[in-house]
C-alpha cells in the first residue's frame, strides 16, 4: 500500500476522453507478468526510471486502470470502453504523471533502487506480495510501497487498487455506489469489473497497522461494491 501521493489526485489517470485516444491497446512485446513478484517489481520500477510507461503499464492487474480512471470521475461508458476495447493507454498517462508528481518514488537508475521487504500472504483466495522500495539517495525512513497480486495465470503483476488504496478507498465507494444505481449494459460491465477486484480491497484489511479511517474507507467500498 503506498501511501504519501503528491496532492489529492490520481496522477495522470485520464479523463472522459475517447478511448481512441487514451484508452486503445498499445503493442508490446514486454512482459505482462514475472512467474515471481521481485521480477515484477524490478522491472516495474526499471520501466519507471527509464521512462517505459508502455511497458509499466503492462505490469499491472488487466481492468484495474480503467477503474482507477473510474475513480477519477470517467464516466461509465468511458471505463466501459476502456475494459471492452484496452486500458493500456489510461496506464502509460497514469505512470508518467505518478513518477512526475509522486513525493515518494526513488528518483534515478533502478542500480540505485533496493527492494527491503517482502511479504506474502492470501486474500479472498487470491496471493498477493508487497514490497518496500528505498532508493540511495531517498531520505532516511522514506519507503516506496507496492503490492503485486498472482493471476490465474501463476504470473505477478502490480496491484494498483491494493497499492494506491489510500487514494481509491472512498473514491470506489461512491462510484461503486453511483455504478449500481445506473441500470445500463455500460454500468453492469463496469459493477461486474468491480466485483472481480474485491481480492484486492480485501489484502488491504490484512494489514494490522491499516487506520481506523482507512480501514472504514475500504469497508466502504467493499461494502457499496458487494
Amino acid at each position: 500500500m503506498l501511501v504519501g501521493l503528491s496532492g489529492s489526485g490520481l496522477a495522470g489517470c485520464g479523463n472522459d476522453s475517447a478511448p481512441s485516444d487514451s484508452g486503445a491497446a498499445i503493442p508490446s512485446s514486454a512482459p505482462s507478468g514475472y512467474p515471481e513478484p521481485a521480477e515484477t517489481v524490478t522491472a516495474l520500477l526499471a520501466a519507471l526510471s527509464a521512462d517505459r510507461w508502455e511497458e509499466a503499464a503492462g505490469l499491472t492487474v488487466e481492468g484495474q486502470m480503467a477503474l482507477m480512471a473510474l475513480a477519477e470521475g470517467a464516466d461509465l461508458e468511458t471505463v466501459s470502453d476502456y475494459l471492452r476495447f484496452g486500458e493500456v493507454g489510461v496506464g502509460v498517462n497514469f505512470w508518467a504523471g505518478f513518477v512526475e508528481v509522486s513525493d515518494q518514488f526513488p528518483v534515478g537508475s533502478v542500480e540505485n533502487l533496493t527492494l527491503i521487504t517482502e511479504q506474502r500472504y492470501e486474500a479472498g483466495g487470491v496471493s498477493f506480495a508487497d514490497f518496500g522500495v528505498v532508493g540511495s539517495s531517498s531520505p532516511e525512513g522514506r519507503v516506496f510501497e507496492i503490492t503485486t497480486a498472482q493471476g490465474d495465470d501463476q504470473l505477478w503483476r502490480v496491484d494498483v487498487i491494493a497499492t494506491f488504496v489510500d487514494v481509491l478507498a472512498f473514491r470506489l465507494s461512491e462510484t461503486a455506489e453511483i455504478t449500481r444505481a445506473t441500470r445500463t449494459e455500460d454500468a453492469a460491465v463496469v459493477a461486474a469489473e468491480l466485483m472481480r477486484h474485491v481480492p484486492s480491497l480485501e489484502a488491504v484489511l490484512v494489514d494490522p497497522d491499516l487506520s481506523p479511517e482507512l480501514r472504514q474507507g475500504v469497508d466502504s467500498a467493499l461494502a457499496a461494491i458487494q
